[in-house]
């Protein structure tokens, strides 16, 4: 069961296989692409923005798009479409064999018109302006159509062009323009009449299904095209390529289009490759070496050098790029006199990343030093540009060198060597006796004289003849005793030769591979080294020959590093610091200094903090040094508490500096880490405080404040009558002598406004504030009003009998003189209004100034009189009061 479930899925799967094989390509078309964007974006590589005036042929937008697919489509992946019809009739299947739209009817057209033998409908393109940046611009199409196969040799067909015109061009077409839609390797246009299965098949591909080839004759295989299920037209061309002949710089107009010709059936499409209109990619001047802008050298008269024409990063290496350059006015090298740069153009194939130019300099019998010439890029219009130098040199002169007589060992073979400079490398070289090698072995004795010609790459030869004379092998001794000296100096090794010199000595150092020096021409020699260890020497060369040796000496370079141990001190002030200097074996004995002053050894106690130079020189004179810092403790100290601090109760005082943690005593007492719950704020204590260290700081007499949130405390308002007086008492929560100042305000109405408790006086209610700033600076704000009972006053008796007794004759108005400074009017009327008494701008408590009761020269009648009063206060304000009275019988 297991077996057959199994067979099954691998069925399943194999056929879901074919099926995704099976599926075919497809391409995608977009429509609502508009010209600009068409070809800005999609057709054109266009760096330099040398684009303008694009427009769509035909007023169907429908005619124009973006395809994007498999390349086995079309044969490229995206591009432009445009057609005769709608564009998004172009995806496949091929459902049928007539596919058409009616894009605008009949369109004439001033090129097409003369390619079609009858009218012009459905037109569609594109045309624009552009300025090319190289001399040859291509780009890639496939031309594809509904005609196929049926419609091949009819009297009239769908047609296409591309119409260039500007400088260069002369064809028959409008504004001179030339069809440049052509058959490879012809002047043939490009149409179904000229390419198809039997004319020009080679570039011809057949979409359509059998039925279709067999009802129109049109020959071909047994299965249907293999384009079939990919696309909907019956035909299309091979990829071709339009190649355009330009003038760098200038301006030309292009016009692509393709129409129905009679009626709009049948639709046609041009596919233009994106990215293949390529107006110019940008280039760079280079020498051989490339890299950092290395100039050209060339040399008179000797093999051209070479200068690199390089792609830049836009272009498409799977093109030809051609590139312009010429030679820039000022230099001091002439072109076609000094030198020559080629023709001005050249190409860079296909496939490669440069191209490369010779540079020629001519010899010339003047001696005038570098000359110097620009080789520039000649594209004006192009938005890149580039530059490389040029030198012109004459070559080094040609030397010599064999040595006059040539020394030469008979008894040991070597190798002849010559001394050539200068010239142009590679050398060549003839000796007397038939050697071409520049280091010919011999063995035995040489002919009295022999002879050397050498020639160089530019061609300049020198000749030398020398006389020979045999020499014996050379000698060398090293001294046996050491050799010591310090670390980064030069030591001498004295060496004793014999030979001819100079000499070439080949050493080991403790062992390691074989190295060189040259010795000069002297008996006893110096060998300068820098380093220490076993010096070896295994051969000594002299000019004439060589021969192996083993000489040993040994050099020591001493150098008595120092490494310190030290200890800082411990308190601020406190001189314990210790250094002591360790160093390096070197030999003995040793003397050390310590700021210049020569100690006993080395270790020193008892410094204080700074900066010390430590020095030791052994007996052999070597010294080191080294700068080192002692560091002591930040001081002890204790860090100022902050008015916050002091509005925190229970205040903590805190130490600073030393080294943490801290401890306090006060008045000789026990040290603790935390005592200040058991101090009394406002109180004066001897304070001491130690770190961890031992390290102690002394405050005596230290006052130890008293913390409160606030300094003081007002009641919420006081009571004052008018005309009276209030002494302010606040509730002070720090002692008198925490206090630094006081200041009231509003300052005029207080009798002492710096004082603790001052009197106030004011004549209305209203706010009063008090600041209080105690000795360490910290500020309280505080407020509070003063009420004051604002009734009247004034005193009118509320009866009064003025029988002439003397005693209560009057109705008069009294009041404190202090507040009331005079009486302004002062009336008295009966219950119904009449007026009975009026007097004014007299002071109070004037009795007789007041009412004696008579109306009209006789007693008034007993009963409740009204009054009315208006004063002026101390303070210049003026108020009104009123009331009653009653009149008594007599």
């Amino acid at each position: 069961m297991g077996l057959r479930f199994l067979l099954l899925a691998m069925l399943c799967l194999a056929a879901a296989g074919l099926l995704s094989q099976s599926a075919p390509p497809r391409i995608e078309v977009d429509p609502t692409y508009d010209a600009e964007r068409l070809v800005r974006e999609v057709f054109a590589n266009d760096r330099c923005q040398t684009i303008f005036n694009i427009k769509q042929i035909g007023s169907n937008p429908d005619g124009i798009g973006y395809f994007s697919g498999s390349e086995e489509v079309v044969g490229f992946e995206r591009g432009i479409i445009l057609s005769t019809g709608k564009v998004k009739d172009a995806a496949g299947p091929n459902k049928a064999t007539n596919t058409g739209s009616k894009l605008s009817g009949p369109t004439p057209d001033p090129d097409l018109d003369l390619v079609a033998s009858q009218g012009i409908f459905d037109r569609s393109g594109l045309e624009f302006d552009f300025v090319p940046l190289e001399s040859e611009v291509t780009f890639r199409y496939v031309f594809a159509s509904e005609e196929y196969c049926e419609f091949v040799g009819a009297a009239f067909n769908d047609v296409f062009g591309f119409f260039i015109s500007g400088p260069g061009f002369d064809g028959p077409y409008f504004n001179g323009a030339e069809n440049v839609a052509l058959i490879p390797g012809t002047k043939r246009s490009v149409s179904i009449n000229n390419v198809n299965y039997r004319v020009n098949k080679q570039y011809y591909l057949d979409n359509e299904s059998v039925e279709t080839r067999q009802q129109a004759n049109c020959g071909g295989g047994t299965t249907n095209g293999p384009r079939f299920q990919s696309i909907e037209y019956d035909g299309q061309t091979v990829i071709l390529t339009a190649t355009l002949k330009l003038e760098p710089c200038a301006t030309y107009h292009i016009r692509l289009l393709v129409a129905d010709v009679n009626d709009s059936d049948l639709d046609s499409a041009v596919f233009l490759e994106a990215g293949s209109f390529d107006l110019g990619a940008s280039a760079s001047l280079e020498s051989e070496e490339g890299g950092n802008r290395a100039p050209i050298v060339a040399l008179e008269g000797c093999t051209p050098a070479t200068m690199r024409v390089v792609r830049g990063p836009d272009s498409d290496i799977e093109r030809d790029q051609n590139v312009t350059y010429r030679v820039a006015r000022g230099g001091t090298a002439t072109d076609s006199v000094d030198f020559s740069a080629g023709s001005g153009s050249v190409t860079i194939p296909a496939g490669e990343t440069f191209a490369e130019v010779a540079i020629q300099a001519y010899a010339d019998s003047l001696v005038e030093g570098d000359e110097v010439a620009w080789l520039l890029l000649d594209v004006p219009c192009a938005c890149y540009t580039d530059s490389v130098k040029l030198i012109i040199r004459e070559p080094d002169s040609l030397q010599l060198g064999l040595g006059d007589p040539f020394q030469y060992c008979p008894t040991v073979g070597k190798r002849l060597t010559a001394d050539v400079s200068g010239g142009l490398p590679p050398y060549s070289y003839e000796w007397s006796f038939g050697s071409t090698e520049a280091e010919p072995e011999y063995s035995g004795s040489l002919s009295d004289t022999i002879s050397l010609r050498v020639t160089d790459a530019c061609g300049l030869t020198q000749y030398q003849e020398v006389a020979t004379q045999a020499s014996d092998p050379p000698t060398l001794t090293l001294p046996e005793d050491e050799l010591i000296a310090c670390w980064g100096e030069v030591e001498e090794i004295p060496v004793q030769l014999t030979g001819s010199g100079p000499f070439t000595v080949t050493y080991r150092l403790d062992g390691r591979p074989a190295q060189k020096t040259v010795l000069p021409d002297a008996t006893t020699a110096v060998w300068p080294v820098t380093e220490g260890g076993t010096y070896q020497v295994i051969r000594v060369d002299d000019q004439a020959c060589g021969t192996d040796v083993n000489e040993i000496t040994e050099v020591h370079l001493y150098n008595p590093v120092i490494d310190v141990d030290y200890s800082d001190p411990t308190c601020f002030g406190l001189a314990n610091g210790t250094v002591t200097i360790n160093h390096l074996t070197t030999v003995a004995p040793y003397r050390y200094r310590i700021n210049d002053r020569v100690v006993s050894g080395p270790s020193v106690t008892d410094l204080t903090a700074g900066t010390y130079r430590l020095e030791v020189t052994d007996s052999a004179g070597c010294q080191d040094t080294l700068a080192l810092e002692l560091v002591e403790p930040d001081s002890l100290q204790l860090i100022d508490f902050t008015c916050r601090d002091l509005r925190l109760p229970p205040l903590r005082l805190r130490a600073d500096g030393g080294q943490p943690p801290y401890s306090y005593s006060v008045d000789g007492g026990e040290f603790s880490a935390d005592l200040w719950n058991s101090l009394q704020g406002g109180e004066t204590y001897d304070l001491t405080i130690r770190d961890a260290n031992g390290c102690e700081l002394e405050r005596p007499d230290y006052f130890y404040p008293q913390a409160s949130r606030q300094a003081a405390r007002l009641p919420s308002f006081y009571n004052q009558d008018v005309g009276g007086s209030v002494q302010i008492t606040p509730n002070y929560l720090v002692p008198a002598h925490q206090i630094a100042s006081y200041r009231w305000e509003p300052a005029a109405l207080f009798d002492c406004p710096s004082c603790p408790s001052p009197t106030v006086t004011t004549p209305f209610t209203q706010d009063i504030d008090l600041t209080v700033v105690d000795i360490f600076g910290c500020v309280d704000s505080l407020g509070t009003y003063v009420a004051v009972d604002d009734s009247s006053p004034l005193y009118v008796p509320n009866a009064f009998t003025p029988d002439g007794d003397g005693n209560n004759d009057y109705m008069a108005v009294f009041a404190s003189a202090d507040l009331v400074t005079e009486i302004l009017s002062f009336t008295i009327y009966t219950r119904w209004g009449e007026l009975v008494f009026s007097d004014g701008n007299f002071p109070p408590n004037s009795a007789r100034r007041g009412w004696d009761g008579q109306f009209m020269n006789r007693e008034a009648t007993s009963g409740t009189y009204v009054w009315t009063a208006e004063y002026r206060l101390y303070n210049g304000e003026v108020r009104s009061t009123a009331g009653s009275t009653i009149l008594l019988g007599r």
